[in-house]
């Protein structure tokens, strides 16, 4: 590892954060975050954000960051900010349907920025565009001019050293240039995009493409965004060499009451919480109801005490299989890109409690009909397990 990556105080698995909108981030024990050292959150998520917090924390003039801390948030802590702009490239690529994205706002550069200012984040990704395997020559010159634009009004901002600039291509010559322009920018941060569209167009050349990336960048640090199943995070880690991964996989997971055994979301009623002995597993034994705020957070906990532990283990992979069996598909089972791509987390928790305060008869109305969709869908989930 070079000394470049040596410095940087990023975490192996970098967790999306929701502490925008979701007030149970906010609260104790996920405030006091000791699961990794690094969290990720997003300006799309400022901008959509409802949350009464976020507007006191503004109004004060305190930065994001400040405001976490003043709660509970480790000081220490690497805050990363994203822009949260997959879903609205990948609505202009085309590719927003099969991936399962809806977009409802749409976030200029300077807006972006503007969230950026307010985050008192330490690293600030570069907005991107995402370049597909099927673009022609000259959308590719259109797309990498506009990364290379956007990079420059970042360093308008932000200082060189908290830029994590974005490779995307699928090409030698694409990623090499837009490379080479990044090190003559002073950057030495770097991260791959345009992983989703890339594996589902094809692993082989996926592979191919991340064994480059990591090859030119072998001195600086190098994170992945996206993550299509939970099976690939060894991967990724131990087998191309990258040094981080963002992901919302554990957080939809979670939602969805899976319980992670290593790389693979069992339900969670096949949990044995007695048999681990991490901080959520004890606090489940015996289990609060499924739909309380409690059982989500430590179900949470678990999973992200457990995917950490995957990220941290060696592991013997074949790049070329990518395990074509696993049962734990984050990308068509959730329809969600981890870590970029996602519907609102405070949509998906709603199912936990009738009781919540913030909801409506509507809202009420529409997760009763939601509890029996869910509840036919697991029968017939049984039905094929079995």
């Amino acid at each position: 590892m070079g000394a470049v990556r040596k410095n940087k105080k990023l975490s192996r698995l970098i967790p999306k954060n929701h502490f925008c909108s979701f007030p149970l981030f906010r609260e104790r024990p996920l405030i006091n975050w000791t699961y990794t050292d690094a969290v990720l959150f997003t300006a799309y998520d400022v901008y959509r954000s409802t949350d009464f917090w976020l507007d006191q924390i503004i109004n004060s003039g305190k930065t994001l960051k400040e405001g976490l801390i003043e709660l509970g948030f480790p000081k220490g802590n690497s805050l990363v900010a994203d822009t949260g702009v997959f879903e609205m490239e990948a609505k202009k690529a085309g590719i927003s349907l099969s991936l399962g994205i809806e977009v409802d706002i749409e976030l200029s550069n300077a807006q972006i920025f503007e969230a950026y200012e307010l985050s008192g984040a330490d690293y600030f990704v570069a907005p991107d565009e995402i370049v597909l395997p099927q673009d022609k020559k000259e959308d590719i010159v259109t797309k990498t001019t506009n990364i290379k634009e956007n990079l420059l009004d970042l360093l308008e901002v932000v200082p060189t050293s908290k830029v994590i600039a974005v490779i995307q291509g699928h090409t030698e010559e694409t990623i090499s240039n837009l490379f080479d322009f990044y090190r003559g920018q002073g950057i030495s941060c770097f991260a791959m995009g345009g992983v989703i569209p890339l594996y589902h167009h094809s692993k082989d050349l996926l592979d191919d493409v991340l064994r480059y990336v990591r090859d030119i960048t072998k001195e600086h640090w190098l994170h992945i965004f996206g993550l299509p199943r939970m099976s690939l995070l060894q991967y990724y880690l131990h087998d191309i060499g990258v040094d981080s991964v963002d992901t919302s996989a554990l957080l939809y997971m979670t939602a969805r009451r899976r319980y992670l055994i290593g790389s693979k979301g069992e339900q969670v009623r096949k949990a044995v919480f007695k048999d681990c002995n991490c901080e959520g597993c004890s606090n489940l034994e015996p289990m609060p109801s499924p739909r309380s705020p409690d059982f989500f957070v430590n179900l949470y906990i678990h999973n992200i005490l457990e995917a950490v532990k995957l990220a941290e283990k060696p592991f013997v992979f074949s790049s070329r299989q990518f395990e074509s069996d696993t049962k734990e598909k984050i990308d068509s089972d959730t329809k969600h890109e981890e870590s970029k791509l996602e519907t609102p987390i405070h949509d998906e928790v709603k199912a936990m409690d009738k009781l919540q305060p913030w909801m409506t008869a509507k809202e009420s109305l529409e997760i009763r009909m939601r509890e029996k969709e869910d509840e036919n869908h697991s029968n017939f989930e049984d039905t094929k397990d079995s």
